[in-house]
């Protein structure tokens, strides 16, 4: 355990690192572009070059955010597909849920469990007789909502 935290904290100091380096080393490239099509060319197309390359910078990471975006949907809606997919609900599947009623069933004794779920089943039944009409599910309108 205590090795795997430093390795944890070994990889976030190497990586602040790595980033601030890399951070550093555009910064310099930014300003030796700059400089060099400053002596080349003029001092405003040299700031027009310095702008398209943040520009540039710019779109690259809106690319990868709007990838990103997209697969973090999919991995959703396959994982909504997976637990639609699974027949038990989700609190049966629970192993602490599940052994609290096998040690329920084990201090008060089968026995007298089974009288006790029986009128639990017949009470439940009897309030779904007596519960009346259900509500109306509500109507889905074929109306397109358009903005002003």
């Amino acid at each position: 355990m205590k090795e795997q935290i430093n390795a944890v904290v070994r990889l976030i100091i190497f990586g602040i690192i790595a980033a601030a380096a890399g951070t550093t080393a555009f910064l310099f490239a930014v300003v030796a572009a700059f400089l060099w099509v400053q002596q080349r060319y003029d001092t405003i197309i040299a700031a027009g070059v310095v702008g398209g390359m943040f520009l540039l910078v710019a779109v690259v990471a809106l690319i990868a955010l709007a990838i990103s975006r997209r697969r973090a949907a999919r991995a959703e809606r396959r994982a909504a597909q997976a637990a639609n997919a699974n027949p038990l609900p989700g609190w049966l599947m629970d192993p602490a849920l599940l052994l609290t009623a096998f040690q329920v069933v084990r201090t008060i004794g089968i026995g007298r469990l089974i009288p006790i779920a029986l009128a639990g089943v017949a009470a439940f039944g009897a309030a779904g007789m007596m519960g009346g009409k259900k509500a109306a599910a509500p109507r889905k309108s074929t109306e397109t909502k358009r903005a002003a």
